[in-house]
């Protein structure tokens, strides 16, 4: 892959509903140019899915991030076992043996029984774990955060949802006959739920499928400097190989970065550039496997 084709994975992992034409507008580039793109990351299976969920802050759900090295003789078994908690969404296997787990909460009460659980069967004696607090990355899609708790959303909005779940690049006119509703109203309801932070629109990526390497850089920060800022700056200076960083409220000094290389030299560049950087240290891990599940979030949309 190239620069492009993260920026084009960027975009849908923030609107996976973007049509050709707006990507190729933000990009520069031709409809068919995007489209043939697209769909060479489709059929390589680097793009799995196009999905819609709702939106963890429409719910109030606490997203919470739980790394750190795994000491499990069989991994898989760990992943079917961790798999089927419902707080469980998503899986990163990376070198080390680094796990990285993120966990969707109902309520932060439940942070001490998942914690608890993770240790015991990935086998992680001290695990890091991070509430999210800060998404930063460089794309014209904002990633909107709801101005309320109160979330006004209905059945309709669910089904609209559910009917996205596998496919959130559905025409409209199958939505609405899905849902037993007109065009219309689907496309005025979709509208409203994207602008208010209630639906999720994005891709399930697997950089398995690529020969790229994808990695994650643990970054210390003093504590006296402000992480968000750092973390942007990083995010501004390095895009589109760092194309992710985010920040945690518990974690004061540590910047997580989703990094993209196209070969083990570009990475070890990077990592030595940005060890110039205003930060105290740096520690990678190269992924190679992903695996995204359904928790009780999902489950709200089969009510």
């Amino acid at each position: 892959m190239d620069e492009i084709d993260i920026k084009i994975i960027l975009l849908l992992m923030n609107n996976s509903r973007l049509t050709y034409r707006e990507i190729s507008n933000y990009l520069g580039l031709s409809v068919n140019a995007v489209y043939k793109r697209v769909q060479i990351l489709i059929d390589l299976r680097v793009i799995e899915k196009f999905a819609a969920r709702l939106k963890p802050y429409a719910i109030n759900a606490i997203y919470a991030f739980i790394f750190g090295q795994s000491n499990a003789q069989h991994i898989d078994k760990a992943i079917t076992e961790l798999e089927k908690h419902d707080n469980t969404w998503q899986i990163a296997l990376s070198s080390r043996n680094y796990i990285y787990i993120g966990a969707m909460l109902e309520n932060i009460h439940q942070l001490d029984e998942y914690s608890s659980f993770i240790s015991q069967t990935a086998k992680i004696q001290s695990p890091k774990i991070g509430l999210l607090s800060g998404v930063h990355y460089i794309a014209p899609i904002p990633y909107i955060v709801p101005k309320s708790r109160a979330m006004n959303y209905d059945k309709l909005d669910l089904e609209i949802i559910r009917s996205l779940r596998n496919d959130s690049r559905k025409p409209i006119t199958e939505v609405a006959d899905e849902v037993n509703s007109t065009s219309n109203t689907i496309r005025r309801r979709l509208k409203r739920m994207i602008e208010e932070g209630i639906i999720e629109l994005s891709i399930d990526f697997n950089p398995e499928a690529s020969n790229d390497i994808f990695s994650v850089f643990q970054i210390t920060v003093n504590p006296s400097v402000d992480k968000n800022e750092i973390a942007q700056f990083l995010n501004e200076k390095y895009h589109p190989n760092l194309f992710y960083c985010w920040t945690f409220s518990n974690l004061p000094n540590i910047i997580l970065c989703w990094v993209w290389a196209n070969n083990m030299k570009e990475l070890t560049e990077l990592v030595e550039n940005i060890k110039k950087e205003n930060i105290d240290s740096i520690i990678f891990d190269i992924m190679y496997k992903v695996y995204y599940f359904d928790t009780w979030k999902e489950k709200i949309l089969n009510k």
